[in-house]
């Protein structure tokens, strides 16, 4: 055990090591979290209205454990999409596994070593929606003690099921994947595998969905105590086990159940190690072969055809992206993951979204259209590792027939391409499920352009400030880094101020009005990057970063 620990301390170091850093990156985010406030208050402020809300229309149906039920249901979802971004970046694409294999560890032992960093990002995930939504819920249904001392125990529980599940089938597909032998391949079908996952598990539940039954049920089961809940959580036993555990603190039966999810925990993992023990090491192993393929003189005479310099650098950006199953991962895949989400959910109730728009006024309907696309321009991390991702080799750039500006305008533009496959299906949920009107969707397509030249911008910006260009292992670009967390906290702190305003002020009306205002914000905030970034180009212009 001692070994064990060791080994998760050294990781978990050589992740988050501070050396090399300077203070700037602390003030920086200083003032970050000081323009985050007046988000945090509005989040904790809905949550708390929307709990009260349910809780004072379910409370008399003795129904309101439906409420604890759905959060510990959408956060185990949650934390299992997480997982399977997080568990194959940690434990396939990270290269240094490579250097442990030779020390007298076992597998189970390196496997716990890299389950560290995943759990780090699972229990912050837990922290920042199951923490306030658990509070407010005690408060609000007059909760005793030990309703407390059971969702803090429960909390540190949270990650491991979803966690263990995502592990299991990831390590299983790599422990067979990598029998093909070609490395590159393996780990993109790998990292593909887990967004299809998803998508065939919700068109299977939307494919056996009966609305009229489900109606049906739905009568049944209000009729009984907690019949909500049993519906809600009926395929997902540990959302159940956790919400009984829970609201029923004064009986002997919620300790049972405590129990219960306590042993369902602790068999998860010991499941997680003796699987581990069986199946990881031969995947990792797998990963360490290739294969070389010949190319074609006609292919060749091809790729070698002239073009314009600005044009071979974007595909030059874009077939690296493309072809680095880590930056792919990053960079594309895991930036769809929302988008597609959120059509799947759409998806399985798409009889009742038709009117949803209607509920809004024009001006409120194109604020919440704005911010939520900016908050998911701004996850994707292809403009904030704009530098990094060229490593060591980022000298090279200072002898190519471009100049200086050219070649960050053309990270940025790839920053930009890459985001609109988020565009595209956001696009997609607005005409197909939420019907919004063409008028609304035309002009939010244009505000949704330019932010997207904004997030890029500023990521392209704050990279450039600090980049990590000696790693040795792209994982090290995404990893222990503040500048994701940074970027997406400016866009949506100073945006969060603007929307909040607009909203709130009774004088601008209208889809038009409203609009213009957002974008001559977002003009403003495009010309001050841009403004920041040419001044820090011209300082650093012939020298090296």
């Amino acid at each position: 055990m001692h070994k064990t620990w060791v080994l998760i301390k050294t990781m978990l170091k050589m992740q988050y090591s501070k050396a090399g850093g300077n203070s700037s990156q602390i003030w920086l985010l200083a003032i970050v979290i000081i323009f985050s406030i007046p988000l945090l208050a509005l989040y904790i402020g809905i949550l708390q209205n929307l709990i009260s809300e349910l809780y004072n229309v379910l409370q008399p149906l003795g129904q309101d454990s439906i409420i604890p039920g759905l959060l510990f249901l959408s956060i185990h979802m949650l934390l299992f999409l997480i997982s399977l971004i997080t568990v194959i970046s940690a434990f396939y694409f990270a290269e240094d596994i490579e250097s442990f294999i030779p020390f007298p560890l076992k597998a189970y032992q390196l496997l716990l070593g890299k389950a560290a960093s995943p759990f780090l990002y699972l229990y912050l995930t837990s922290g920042a929606f199951f923490l306030p939504a658990f509070f407010i819920y005690g408060m609000v249904s007059d909760a005793s003690l030990i309703f407390y001392f059971y969702g803090i125990i429960l909390f540190i529980l949270l990650p491991i099921i979803p966690f263990t599940v995502a592990s299991i089938l990831l390590m299983i597909v790599m422990r067979f994947v990598n029998i093909a032998k070609n490395k590159d391949r393996s780990k993109v079908l790998a990292g593909i595998f887990s967004l299809a996952f998803i998508i065939f598990i919700n068109v299977v539940i939307r494919l056996n969905t009966n609305s009229n039954e489900m109606m049906a049920d739905l009568a049944k089961f209000i009729q009984e105590k907690d019949g909500l809940l049993q519906m809600a959580t009926s395929f997902y036993p540990p959302a159940l086990f956790s919400t009984r555990a829970l609201n029923e603190t004064a009986s002997s039966e919620g300790f049972l159940f405590f129990l219960l999810m306590i042993g369902l925990s602790l068999g998860a993992f010991f499941l997680f190690i003796w699987l581990g023990e069986l199946f990881y090491l031969k995947g990792v192993l797998g990963l360490g072969s290739g294969n070389k393929r010949k190319i074609s003189q006609k292919k060749m005479k091809k790729q070698i055809t002239a073009r314009p310099v600005w044009l071979a650098y974007i595909q030059k950006e874009i077939r690296i992206i493309l072809r680095t199953p880590t930056f792919l991962m990053q960079c594309v895949i895991q930036s769809l993951f929302g988008p597609i989400f959120i059509l799947i959910l759409l998806m399985l109730d798409t009889a009742n979204l038709s009117g949803f728009m209607n509920l809004f006024s024009e001006k409120h309907s194109i604020l919440m259209l704005f911010i939520a696309t900016l908050l998911i321009l701004g996850g994707n991390a292809t403009s904030i590792s704009s530098i990094s991702r060229e490593g060591k080799s980022w000298h090279a750039n200072l002898f190519l027939p471009l100049a200086t500006k050219q070649i960050f305008y053309s990270k940025i533009l790839t920053a930009w391409l890459i985001n609109l496959l988020s565009i595209i299906l956001i696009l997609i949920i607005f005409i197909w499920l939420l019907h919004v009107p063409g008028e609304m969707i035309i002009i939010w397509l244009i505000l949704a352009l330019v932010a997207n030249w904004f997030t890029s911008s500023l990521g392209t910006y704050l990279d450039f400030l600090k980049p990590k260009l000696n790693w040795t292992d792209e994982q090290e670009i995404f990893k222990a880094r503040m500048i994701a967390f940074i970027a997406l906290l400016l866009e949506a702190g100073i945006f969060g101020i603007i929307v909040l305003i607009l909203w709130n002020i009774g004088v601008l009306e209208g889809l038009y009005t409203t609009s213009f205002i957002l974008f001559l914000c977002l003009m403003a905030a495009i010309f001050t990057v841009q403004l920041l970034l040419n001044k820090k180009i011209k300082a650093n212009e012939h020298q090296h970063i």
